[in-house]
């Protein structure tokens, strides 16, 4: 079956089975960051944005992804809020392995766009299924919260701005 799509910003035909996974179209690819984790949807490693909302790909059959926006860690390195996540990363003392970075990064996006400033119930209902490889979880969490400080520095908004 052809399956036409947005792939990390350039419109691409796929061929692939309706019921294939997500996953293992983009592995074949040649998508890297799209890691295959316990291809049960928890632990994030397979991670992208689907539409601009993180999704764990090994449960999206590609036949439901026709002309939809898929965005994978590879191009999203481009993006603005990659940079804010990077820079509350790195002040937490997160090194990430690589292995589970789209997880971490995509559910730290989500995070961002959703909460103006997140309160530390949302962050760990966030974080609660995330492979735990590299980080503990209250690292990560003070990763995020650092990630919505460097955002709210870029977006020239005061620390205690109220919105």
């Amino acid at each position: 079956m052809k399956i036409p799509l947005y792939l990390n910003n350039k419109k691409i035909v796929l061929s692939a089975e309706p019921t294939d996974s997500l996953l293992s179209v983009l592995r074949r690819e040649k998508l890297y960051s799209v890691k295959c984790g316990c291809q049960k949807g928890r632990c994030g490693n397979c991670m992208v944005l689907l539409d601009d909302t993180a999704v764990e790909s090994c449960l999206i059959p590609v036949g439901i992804v026709r002309d939809c926006k898929i965005v994978t860690l590879e191009y999203f390195k481009n993006d603005p809020y990659y940079q804010d996540i990077v820079t509350g990363f790195s002040q937490a003392g997160i090194n990430l392995c690589g292995y589970c970075s789209a997880g971490k990064i995509f559910t730290a996006y989500s995070v961002l766009k959703k909460f103006y400033r997140p309160s530390l119930d949302q962050i760990y209902s966030a974080i609660k299924n995330l492979d735990s490889c590299c980080t503990d979880f209250s690292t990560l969490t003070n990763g995020i919260l650092y990630a919505v400080a460097a955002k709210h520095t870029r977006e020239g908004k005061s620390a205690n701005a109220k919105k």
